[in-house]
Order: structure tokens, then sequence, then C-alpha cells
């Protein structure tokens, strides 16, 4: 017998007959079959011949027949052969209004014939449509049938053609437009050959139906007490008694029921079981299908997951048992057959038991029965069994069920990172209700932050209660580089399968990895290839999505990534919920750093201090960074392994050698071993930098809580030589933060858009760095005034950078910071409050800085014992920085000098006097002349003594000669 799952397809034919594939050879012309769909409404066709429009596993009826009797295309029906049907004597047909009557009446001499060439099965109920010629049809509704329901028409059945007065329910419903959704009708669905007349009022009396679809839901995944499940029988399922009417109610005492998973093997073996009612379990949103809960091991020998559906029907007759033989696997220190008794005696509930199938009967002890003298497949359980039955032992090799191994990974940390979180209750949400549409979600975030975890907690989350949706889980990494053959064939049988389980959710993790998006020539064998691929998966997402419940959870790094026929900007979009994974805060690395540890005895380690030192860390990189802790703890107590702890010194060891995904292709610049210690004067400047640049990653919740938007931009100008870009580079070994240095004109080019988009690209960078010193040299020739370049291309930066500076996403993480000797040819917007709205001075050293620089320079030097720094740094007024030191190291060849000409002292040995010290201040001379000196003071007089725009007055405008 025929029995399988097929998709049902529109065809422009003309007649009421069923069309299938021509590999389906199973299925001859008029073959009788029936159609189940999932909401357990059941059609009767004849199959009128094989169609090449069709392709596999896919079945077809006319268009116009499919939308009379609401049937959706792709939707996927259960079709089972029927193996012959009685002839009809007589039938009564009702046209569903008043022009289709008068249609029907001026075709009543002929109507037999006609309804011979259009269809052969009728079924109380169902409508069809009979075609007059090319043009004209009528839709009719099919009354009493006799003698049976369904039946096949012949030559010699009697066509009886009612007035349209005598409408039946069915018919009545057809002529307003609206479906018949009798509740009782449409709950009880009826799957016999021998059905009942399709009178209204005997549908609404009949409850005994003789089978029922029902989706399987284990025990695990109710919120009520497990302990309840553990003390009932084996082979015994519940169902909620919510959802039933309560006059449908089931007499369960003395019914014994046998369960069939709804596939296409025809030999699956039936399972009997006992049902009972569940009545403490809130259904506050009760499934569009019926539900039973079954319990893990009955799930394994179904061999079926979450939301696969079974049929089951009462049984008619029970056998006569009269021994049980009762096979275990091994000598108990129990007696076996007293422990069967005891399990039979002690239970208070009526209770089946299955053949050949090993259960658990008490004091540990594993068994299989069968039931002679007629070995029958089950056996209902009584007193007068338990009093009157012979049981006999044997010993015997039994396969023991076999249970799931359930997941290990603990991953509810992520419920308490804050994003994360709302991330997951959102989706939820969407998911939630199962009377509704579902609606698509696309997850996108950096690599590395967790995506593939989220959705892993998702599918987990979205199969408990109260949702239990079946969940398919892709990775789409596995699946790149296969043909669009191979993966049609995959898409195709995943979502057969979550049409089966409906409602359902697809999950597809590294979508773009699939459906990348190719930028260049659209002739090219990738562009090609994933055009081909996106476009297969929007067939599949567009077919089957928006017509059933089945959602789409996908994950990506971007919108961007996506091929446009994934996703585009304009037009529909597949994916109506955008969620975008932020960065983890303080609070969020701190938990999870804990998490990652919680399995080792840990002992003075200051997570805090951690907590801040892995800003810019996303979940991968604290994975590899717990590790590398951990492998550095077993490495330095490899003696012994058993009481080895984590200390603080292993995870400043594993972070030192942890590199982060954010930095693979940002190129960071070192900061050098100079820091503020090393630096010479500027103490005040250097007091401003750790305030802007230490404190808000020390106090995180400090500033986060500031009611007012933070400095994130400094202004360095000063004359050449006084330290700027020295400042930088030890702010950033000072702090711990990473530096990235831009010298000003290597971001112009002569390409339009191409600056702009270099300066967009080092602030991408700058915050896959954070926390980071963002740091631009020589900053006048990036950024001058606008409206003086005639090319346009500085304007452009210019407008760039204000929007990077002070623009709607604000720069979390990262600080700028700029250094010019000419802060007069600056652009007046960027010195506004919000941009580089802190200018700093860094003005030549006085005596004590110039003392303080010749001490710092010289700490490596080699001295003589006459050597006064004090009389150099008063001989050294209007020296910059740089002057002094380029000046010790002009005393520094001066020894090295006299060491070559002397043959008696080695190289190096001699030190620095004095009086090479006084040479070489005489051979070094300030880097600025009086005449730019004194221009430079009057800017920078200027500068500061102008407006807070950092605009100068009408004509205090000065220039360098």
């Amino acid at each position: 017998m025929f029995e399988r799952n097929l998709l049902l397809k529109y065809l422009s034919c003309k007649d009421n007959f069923l069309y299938v594939n021509p590999n389906l050879k199973i299925l001859k012309p008029g073959t009788c079959v029936r159609l189940i769909d999932y909401e357990n409404n059941v059609f009767y066709f004849s199959i009128a011949n094989f169609s090449s429009e069709l392709e596999d596993n896919c079945i077809g009826i006319s268009s116009l027949l499919a939308k009379t009797l609401r049937i959706e295309e792709n939707v996927l029906f259960r079709v089972t052969e029927v193996n012959s049907f009685s002839s009809v004597k007589s039938l009564a047909i009702f046209p569903v209004n008043q022009n289709e009557y008068e249609v029907i009446e001026s075709l009543a001499d002929n109507i037999q014939q006609t309804l011979l060439n259009q269809i052969r099965v009728v079924c109380s109920g169902q409508c069809f449509v009979i075609w007059i010629g090319n043009n004209i049809n009528a839709t009719v509704s099919v009354g009493n049938i006799n003698p049976v329901s369904p039946g096949a028409i012949d030559f010699l059945t009697e066509v009886h053609i009612e007035p349209i007065t005598n409408h039946n329910l069915t018919t009545k419903s057809l002529e307003k437009g609206e479906q018949n959704t009798s509740n009782e009708c449409k709950f009880w669905n009826i799957f016999s050959n021998n059905l009942p007349n399709a009178d209204s009022k005997k549908l609404e009396q009949f409850t005994d139906c003789s089978e029922l679809i029902f989706r399987v839901i284990p025990f695990d995944k109710l919120p009520i007490n497990q302990a309840l499940f553990n003390s009932v029988p084996p082979f015994t399922v519940f169902l909620s008694k919510a959802q039933f009417p309560e006059e449908s109610k089931w007499d369960l005492v003395s019914t014994i029921f046998s369960v069939r998973l709804l596939t296409s093997d025809i030999f699956a073996k039936d399972i009997y079981i006992k049902l009972m009612y569940l009545e403490d379990i809130e259904h506050s949103n009760l499934a569009l299908h019926r539900e039973l809960y079954v319990s893990q091991d009955l799930l394994d020998l179904l061999d079926c997951d979450l939301g696969s559906r079974v049929i089951i029907k009462p049984v008619k007759t029970y056998p006569i048992v009269s021994e049980i033989e009762i096979s275990c696997n091994k000598n108990y220190n129990t007696d076996v057959l007293e422990t069967f008794k005891m399990f039979l005696a002690n239970d208070n509930y009526s209770m089946v038991l299955n053949s050949n199938i090993p259960i658990d009967i008490g004091e540990k002890v594993i068994c299989s029965l069968k039931f002679l003298p007629n070995e029958s497949k089950f056996c209902a359980v009584d007193d007068n069994l338990v009093r009157n039955c012979k049981y006999t032992l044997k010993i015997d090799n039994i396969v023991k069920t076999s249970k799931k191994e359930k997941s290990s990974n603990d991953d509810s940390f992520i419920h308490g990172i804050s994003n994360l979180k709302q991330l997951i209750e959102s989706s939820t949400e969407l998911f939630s209700n199962r009377y509704e549409d579902m609606e698509n979600i696309l997850i996108i975030g950096k690599p590395g932050t967790g995506k593939s975890t989220l959705l892993k907690h998702l599918a987990k989350t979205l199969q408990d209660y109260p949702y239990f949706n079946y969940v398919k889980l892709v990775s789409c990494k596995t699946l790149k580089g296969k043909t669009m053959d191979s993966l049609g064939k995959f898409f195709s049988q995943a979502f057969s399968d979550l049409l089966v389980h409906e409602p359902s959710v697809l999950v597809l993790d590294d979508l773009h990895i699939m459906c990348e998006n190719i930028q260049g020539d659209e002739a090219s064998p990738n562009y090609i290839y994933f055009s081909r691929i996106s476009e297969m998966l929007h067939t599949f997402f567009k077919s089957f999505s928006p017509l059933h419940k089945i959602g789409i959870l996908a994950s990506c790094e971007s919108v961007e990534s996506l091929n446009k026929n994934i996703y585009s900007s304009r037009g529909s979009h597949l994916f109506k919920n955008i969620e975008e994974i932020k960065d983890l805060t303080k609070q969020d690395r701190l938990l999870t750093l804990k998490h990652l540890l919680r399995n080792y005895e840990i002992i003075d380690v200051n997570f805090n201090d951690f907590s801040i030192k892995t800003e810019g860390f996303v979940i991968q990189d604290l994975v590899d960074f717990s590790n590398k802790t951990i492998f550095e703890m077993y490495k330095n107590d490899c003696e012994d392994l058993n009481r080895a702890c984590i200390k603080q010194e292993h995870l400043e060891s594993a972070l030192k050698n942890t590199s982060i995904i954010s930095l693979q292709n940002v190129q960071l610049h070192s900061p050098g071993d100079k820091d503020f210690s090393s630096i010479g004067g500027l103490h005040s400047i250097k007091k401003i930098l750790m305030e802007n640049l230490l404190w808000p990653g020390h106090y995180p919740n400090i500033f986060a809580n500031a009611p007012i938007r933070l400095q994130s931009g400094l202004l360095l100008y000063g004359p050449p030589g006084s330290g700027k870009t020295l400042l930088a580079g030890a702010a950033a070994k000072e702090c711990g933060m990473r530096l990235i240095s831009v010298k000003g004109p290597e971001l112009l080019s002569k390409y339009i858009g191409a600056s702009e988009q270099s300066v967009r690209d080092i602030f991408q960078k700058a915050q896959s760095a954070r926390p980071c010193i963002l740091f631009f040299d020589e900053f006048d020739s990036l950024a001058p005034k606008r409206g003086h370049d005639n090319t346009g291309v500085t304007d452009r930066v210019v407008n760039q950078l204000l929007t990077q500076l002070d623009g709607v996403e604000a720069l979390v993480g990262v600080c700028v910071l700029a250094a010019t000797s000419r802060p007069d040819l600056l652009d007046s917007a960027l010195l506004r409050p919000g941009r580089l709205d802190k200018q700093i001075l860094c003005a030549l050293p006085n005596e004590a800085e110039r003392l303080e620089i010749l001490k710092i320079h010289s700490c490596n030097l080699s001295l003589d014992d006459d050597v006064d720094l004090s009389k150099i740094s008063v001989a050294t007024e209007n020296y910059s920085g740089a002057d002094l030191q380029s000046m010790l190291y002009t005393a520094h060849m001066l020894t090295m000098d006299y060491s070559y000409e002397n043959d008696k002292v080695e190289i190096g040995d001699c030190k620095i006097t004095q009086n090479h010290l006084e040479e070489a201040l005489k051979k070094t001379k300030p880097s600025l002349s009086h005449k730019e000196r004194v221009k430079y003071e009057k800017i920078y007089k200027q500068f500061q003594t102008g407006s807070t725009l950092g605009e100068f007055k009408a004509g205090s405008k000065a220039t360098l000669a």
C-alpha cells in the first residue's frame, strides 16, 4: 500500500482528478487516494494520469478546484492509497448559489456523463467543480451519498440536483466566501474509510473518532513536577485536558490505544499505550495541533523528535494472555519473577505492556516480555491477569533502551550579558504566538561575538515550554562549496522536516558564508554561484515560511555581507527583524571570565582589574584567554596537578599572549618603552591626559552614568620639538591603551571618495582596537580650513572628520589625539565642543623643565663627576626638548671621537665631561630662530585669546615667513 508525504502543486487542468509525477509508477491511473494535511483536513481523489510538469515528490490538482477547497499551493499532504471504494447508487449535489444552480439545471440531461469525465470519487461535504465547455464552470457540494461515503460513481449512479434552499452548512459557508470552521468538524477529524454522511448534526455529535493525529512533546519539557512521570507505569502518555472540549473527553479508564509515527514507512511498528489527562499544566498559548506528552524512551522507540506527528487509535479487541515470558540478560541479586509480580501488583493504574521492548520493572532490573500463547503484540494488565497468569524466566541478551545524551554545555551565563539577554527575550517573543505567522529574525555581529552560542541557546529555548517548536539547526560552514544540486536536495529535505513538525524554526548559523555578497564582475563564477544559491534559498523561504508555521532565525556578520537576493536595501525583506550583538561591557566581561574559570580553584585574582584590561574583547577572545590561563596554570604547577589553582600571574601571562580577533587586520603602532616618567616637564599636560584617558577606563561605571557627553578629543599644539608626538606614545604606554598613529598626508588621495573612505576605515579600525588612542600627527595638513583648496579634497576630508568625531554614533573607547604646530590653519569647526574641544599648549621648557629633560636623557650616558647639568639648563634658554636631546647626542659623539683618537683608551670608555657639554652646546643651536619663535608665540597667544571655537579676531591672522 502506498503511503507518503507529498507537496501539492497547482495545474491548469479542467477536471477533479489528482495528477502525480511519472516516477510514482506505483500510483496507477484509476487508483483512489486519501489526502490529509496537518490540520487534519481530509480529501479524496482519483488518479487521472501522470504529469511531466510535476517535480519529484509532488502531486497536482486543478488550481480552480484547489481554491474551491481552500488548499494552498506547496502544502504538504499525507497521501495514502485506498484499496477500493463501494459503488455509489445515488448522491445529491448542491450548487453554492443561484447562478450555479441555473448552470447545473441547464446541464441536467447530460450531468451523469459529464461527471464521469471529470470526477470518479465523491465524499460527503467535499466540493468539486463541473466544467461546461472551456469558459463556464459551476461549483457544487456533495450531500447525501447512498449507501456509503466516500464512494466511486459509475454509469448506474443516480445524481440528484437539490435546489438552493436545501443547502447544508458547508454550502452556506462557501456561498459567503468563508471557510467551514465548525469546531467539532475541524477539531475531531475522521480517518476511517467508512465516514458518516456530512450531516451537520451528526458531525457535531460524532466524537468516537477512529484515528487522531497528535504532535509529540517529551515529558521533560513540561514545567511540572517530574516525579509524577517517574511514578507512572511504562507506555503511559499524557494529554492536556485544556486542549479538548469538555463534551469530547475520551473514556481513558479502560481503553488501550495504538500509536504509530506518521512517516512514509508503512512497516512502522505499532506501540500500545495508555492515555491520561494532565489537569495541572497551564496552557497560556495552546498549540494549533493536539499535543501528546511522552517519555524520552518512547520517543527513542518511535525514532522521532519533538514535534513529530503520530497517529493513535483505540484498540477494539484485546488478546488473551495466559503466560508471560520474562527475558533478562543476567542474573540479578533479586528474584526477577517476584520483582515482576510486585511491579504488576503495586500499580494503581490500568497498565499496558508491549512485547519485545525492554522495560525497567524496579530494583534496577531490565527485562523484555513475550505474551503467550499467541505471542501477542501487547497485553492489558488487570487483576485477573495478575492472579491467573503464568510467569516464566528466560536468561537472554537484550538491548537496553537507548537514551539520547544531553548536552553538558552550560550557556546560561549569556542571560547575564545585557545585550544578549535582550536579544533572547525579543526573539522568543516573536516565536511565542503559534496562532499567528512567525516572523524571520536576522542576528548580526562581528566575528567571535557569540552568534553561534546565542543561536544554540535560542534553539534550546524554543524547544522548551511554552514554545514547543521543532528546531532544525544548520551550520552554513559545513555546506560551503557544495553543488547546487546537493544544496537543493538538502534544503528540500530540511523544509519537508519543518513542514512535518510545524510549528518549527529553521536556524541558519553564519548565513553570509553560503550567501556571500560578491562585488565585481557579475559574470564571474563566484558571483553566479552565490547568486544562484541565494536565489534558491529565497524561493524556499518565500514558498514555505509565509504559508506555514515556519520561522527563520539566521546570523551573519553584517547585512552588507549578504547577497542581494537574501537582503536588499529596497523592496520586501525576508528578515523584518534585525538584531545586533553589541560590545561587551565591563560587567559582561567580568561575568564571562568568572563563568569560564568556574571549575577551577582561584586564589587572589583581581577579576575587576582584568575586566578593565580586556576592553574590546569579544566572547571568543575571552574563551581563548581563559584557555591560555588554564594552560599557564598547569604549566607552572605540573608537579602536582591535583593541587593546581589559578593565580594572578597566570592571568597576566595569558593576557600577554592573547591576540584578539578584532586586531587581526589592524596595524598598530608600538607606543615604545617610554612612559610619562621618561618625559621631562609638561606636568600639567600629563595630568590632563591622565584624566581624559586613564580615568574612563578605570572607572567605567561612573563615566557611563555621566549626564552629559564626555570629552573624547584633544588637540596638542606647540612649536616643533616640544614633545607632542612623544606624549602620544607615552600616554598609550602609561594608560595601557593601543596606539594607531596617522600621518596627516597619508590619508589623502587623488581619487574621488578615496580620502573620505580612508578616514572612515581608520575610525573603524580604532573602534575594533579599543581601548585605543587615534593619533593624528601634522593635523593641519589633513584638516585645513575649508574653502582654500581648489581641488576640494581636504574639504571633503574635513566634512568626514566632523561626522566621525561628533556623529550619531559616539566614539566609545577611542580617544582622538591630534598634534599640530599651526592651530590657526585648522578648520574652526573641528575645535567646537564635542570634537577637539580641549586644546593644550606644549610650550618650550623653562629652566627647571630643561634640567629635568637633561637628567632623563643623560641617565643612560656615562657622565664625569665634574658635569653640572644645572649650568647647561641655564645656558639653553629657548631650547626645545628635541634640541636638548640633540645637544647630548653631540656631546656623546665628541667622547667617541676622543676615544677613537686616543689609542690608549678603548672606544666607549671615556666619560662625558663638562667641556664636552659646553663644546656640544656651541655646536647645537635652537631649532627655532628668534623671529620664528616670536611669531609662534604671537600665533598661540591669538589662538588662546580668540573665541572658544579657536577663531581669530579680524586682522589677527599670523603667517610665517
